[in-house]
């Protein structure tokens, strides 16, 4: 994050080390990022999957109007949350920039072998505590007010994956910055991470499933949506196994076997 934080305010001719402008820049970078990033991905996804390819993993199964429909919508979700999950989330990376997490700059203050191990610490970690805070969002009080809106539609597409409410968003966004204030990262690969994360956020609802019953796949993922109380996970099911609410990915009209 630090070198798309100072480059872009090198761009733009201002002082990185002034607090003013770092909390601007990183609103900016976390709003307008996320939803260009999202926007892009997203819809690069939707034209393969549901319109270059619909024969081949959708055939005769749904209905392109509908799904359209759908679509304008979700896009409206999440370009209207996005920058308001961005003022929640401000705070973290602002402070972590300001070396109050443990993220680190050289890669020999730990050494490859820890860098390596890191990466599995922090889907370990993250998946986890989102296991948990998206179970506790399905318990009535908070599914009602929160939650509910990820669920308007059963039917998934790569622009349901960022249509939350924004402290819904919030709230599955913070185990990543939980983890770079309690586990040392390098802040190249944290970036990474954080990518990567979205890109894993669009896959899972794009309906393809690439099969599997460790890793949370997209067939799991679309169990929960059709059946909301199983599959909370976002990387593995392990949690899910452990708490009891595991269903295996069925194999549907959109599986690549």
């Amino acid at each position: 994050m630090d070198y798309v934080f100072e480059g872009f305010a090198s761009a733009v001719g201002l002082n990185p080390k002034s607090l003013v402008v770092q909390v601007a820049l990183f609103y900016v970078i976390l709003a307008l990022g996320g939803v260009l990033f999202y926007l892009i991905f997203a819809s690069l996804s939707y034209t393969y999957f549901f319109k270059l390819r619909e024969d081949t993993f959708f055939p005769k199964t749904i209905c392109p109007q509908d799904v359209a429909k759908q679509a304008r919508h979700e896009i409206w979700i999440a370009c209207s949350s996005i920058p308001f999950m961005a003022v929640a989330m401000l705070p973290a990376p602002v402070f972590a920039y300001r070396g109050y997490s443990k993220l680190y700059k050289r890669m020999d203050e730990h050494g490859l072998t820890y860098t390596l191990m890191s990466v599995v610490a922090f889907f370990l970690f993250t998946d986890c505590l989102i296991y948990w805070f998206h179970r506790g969002l399905h318990h009535p009080v908070l599914y009602k007010r929160l939650h509910k809106l990820h669920h308007t539609y059963r039917y998934t597409t790569p622009f349901s994956s960022h249509a939350f409410h924004p402290l819904d968003g919030f709230g599955q966004g913070v185990p990543y910055y939980i983890f770079a204030y309690l586990v040392p990262m390098h802040h190249v690969l944290f970036l990474c991470m954080f990518v990567f994360v979205n890109f894993w956020t669009i896959s899972i609802h794009d309906q393809v499933d690439l099969g599997g019953s460790i890793l949370n796949t997209t067939g799991h993922h679309t169990i929960h949506h059709e059946q909301f109380n199983f599959n909370y996970g976002q990387y593995f099911t392990i949690w899910d196994r452990i708490g009891g609410t595991y269903r295996p990915a069925m194999k549907t009209h959109s599986s690549v076997y």
